[in-house]
């Protein structure tokens, strides 16, 4: 049941499922957070000792991360991303109980590998429109689906292999080429 304090009255919240890719394993239930552009981990982004969302215009910029399922697009920073999320789970205790996203980058699996923090991608509806700010989300994703290749450089190679390697660039050599190195 939720309680609508306004209306004094009681409703049955709507129960839906949403299947998707387990990119971290993990069970975690909390309360929905959702911000609609790309966030990364790092510290200037959500807050280390107190989970703070502080990314310039984020739609969660002020909100607290701390237990809640965090739902984005995907990441946006660097590799530190991993690290700081492992922080903010693991150390401060500050970070999210778990990770939704349209698609889990690699760096925020690996942080919520380390964290031990589900994370969860390619559902079969939109995170961002079907799940609302406030709404409780449970996640269980008991063993990792696929592997996640980044759709720019990880493709197989199939049967033939990569193929010819293009020769290594030579250049002749100048005159900076041929100055000793100072020691």
């Amino acid at each position: 049941d939720v309680a609508d304090h306004s209306k004094g009255e009681t409703t049955m919240a709507e129960k839906i499922v949403l299947t998707g890719i387990a990119r971290s394993k993990g069970k975690a239930a909390g309360e929905a957070l959702v911000n609609s552009q790309r966030i990364g981990w790092a510290f200037n982004h959500v807050g280390n000792e107190d989970g703070m969302v502080m990314a310039p215009g984020a739609d969660t910029k002020g909100q607290i991360v701390t237990g809640k399922i965090f739902v984005y697009p995907t990441t946006a920073g660097s590799t530190s991303g991993a690290f700081s999320l492992y922080y903010k789970c693991k150390v401060s205790n500050h970070g999210p109980a778990g990770l939704i996203c349209q698609q889990v980058h690699w760096i925020d699996i690996n942080g919520a590998i380390a964290a031990e923090i589900p994370s969860v991608d390619k559902l079969d509806q939109d995170p961002l429109t079907a799940i609302r700010d406030g709404d409780w989300v449970e996640i269980d994703a008991p063993e990792v689906g696929q592997w996640n290749f980044d759709p720019y450089n990880r493709g197989a190679f199939g049967a033939a292999g990569p193929g010819a390697v293009p020769p290594r660039a030579l250049f002749p050599p100048d005159a900076l080429t041929r100055t000793p190195r100072l020691k």
